[in-house]
C-alpha cells in the first residue's frame, strides 16, 4: 500500500502547483488507479494543510493536464487513459519565465488557429463560442479567467482535429496556470488592457467561424505578441502582487479571483 504523503507543502510561490505535483505523483505511484475517484476537496485540504480552493486549483491543473476528469455532481477521478506521463515541473515564478512560456505557445497555437478554421465542425465552433460566453462572464464576475482560458484555446485546439495538438497542449497547459495568472493580474491592473485582451479571443474566434485560416492565425499571433508586450509594461512588483492574491485566497474557501481579471 502506497503510504499517504501528509507533508504540508511550502507557503512558498505556486501553491497550486506544488499540490498538484504531489497528487501527480500520488497518481503516478498508484495510490489512486486509473478511474478511481480522489478524495473530497475538503479530505484534500485537511491533508497537506490548505484551502479548498487551493486544492480546486490543484485540481483544475491535473484537469487540464488530461490527469484527472471530473462528473459534475460526482467529484473528480483518475482518467482512464491519462494523455500524458511526464513528470509536472514547477516553472520559475519570474517575469522572464512567464515571457518564455508565451513564446511557447505562440507557434502552437497560431498553427492551430489556422486549421480551425479550415477544419472545425459545427459542433466544434460551437464550444469554442460557448468558451468565449465563459471568457466574458468572467471578466463580468471578476474572477480570474485563468481556467476559462484555458477551455477556450483547448477548443481551438480540438477543432484543428490533430489529437497531437491537443496531446501537446494539455501538457503545456501545467505550466500555464502561473502564466496567465501573471498575464491577468497584469492586464486587469488598466481598463484598456481587460478589453483589448476580450477583443483579441473575439477575433480568433471570429476568423474561425468564418473559415478565414490566415485571419484565424494573424489573430492568434496578435493576441500572443500583445500579451508579451503587455508583459513587458508589467509593475516591477507584478510577481509579488499575484503571490499576494494566491495567498490571500489560500486562506478562504471561496474559488479564487483576480480582481477584474482577464
Amino acid at each position: 500500500m502506497v503510504s499517504e504523503d501528509t507533508e504540508q507543502p511550502s507557503r512558498g510561490p505556486q501553491l497550486s502547483e506544488q499540490v498538484a505535483q504531489r497528487l501527480s505523483d500520488a497518481i503516478q505511484a498508484g495510490e489512486w488507479g486509473r478511474g478511481a475517484r480522489l478524495p473530497t476537496e475538503a479530505a484534500l485540504g485537511e491533508r497537506f494543510g490548505i484551502s479548498r480552493s487551493v486544492v480546486r486549483e490543484a485540481i483544475s491543473m491535473l484537469r487540464n493536464g488530461g490527469l484527472v476528469t471530473s462528473r459534475r455532481g460526482s467529484g473528480s477521478f483518475v482518467a482512464e487513459s491519462p494523455t500524458v506521463s511526464l513528470r509536472l515541473a514547477i516553472p520559475d515564478p519570474g517575469l522572464q519565465s512567464v515571457v518564455e512560456v508565451l513564446e511557447l505557445r505562440r507557434p502552437l497555437e497560431v498553427e492551430a488557429a489556422r486549421l480551425a478554421a479550415e477544419r472545425r465542425t459545427p459542433s466544434q465552433l460551437r464550444r469554442i463560442r460557448n468558451a468565449m460566453v465563459d471568457i466574458d462572464e468572467a471578466v463580468e464576475a471578476g474572477l480570474s479567467g485563468v481556467d476559462q482560458d484555458l477551455a477556450f484555446h483547448r477548443a481551438i485546439a480540438e477543432a484543428a482535429n490533430n489529437a497531437h495538438f491537443t496531446a501537446v497542449l494539455d501538457f503545456y497547459n501545467r505550466f500555464l496556470h502561473h502564466a496567465i495568472r501573471v498575464t491577468r493580474t497584469n492586464e486587469s491592473l488598466r481598463e484598456a488592457f481587460m478589453q483589448q485582451v476580450v477583443a483579441e479571443h473575439q477575433a480568433i474566434l471570429d476568423a474561425i467561424a468564418a473559415g478565414d485560416a490566415e485571419a484565424a492565425a494573424r489573430a492568434a499571433a496578435t493576441h500572443l505578441a500583445h500579451a508579451e508586450a503587455r508583459l513587458r509594461q508589467a509593475p516591477t512588483d507584478l510577481i509579488e502582487r499575484v503571490e499576494a492574491q494566491r495567498g490571500s485566497t489560500s486562506t478562504s474557501s471561496t474559488e479564487p479571483t483576480g480582481g477584474n481579471s482577464q
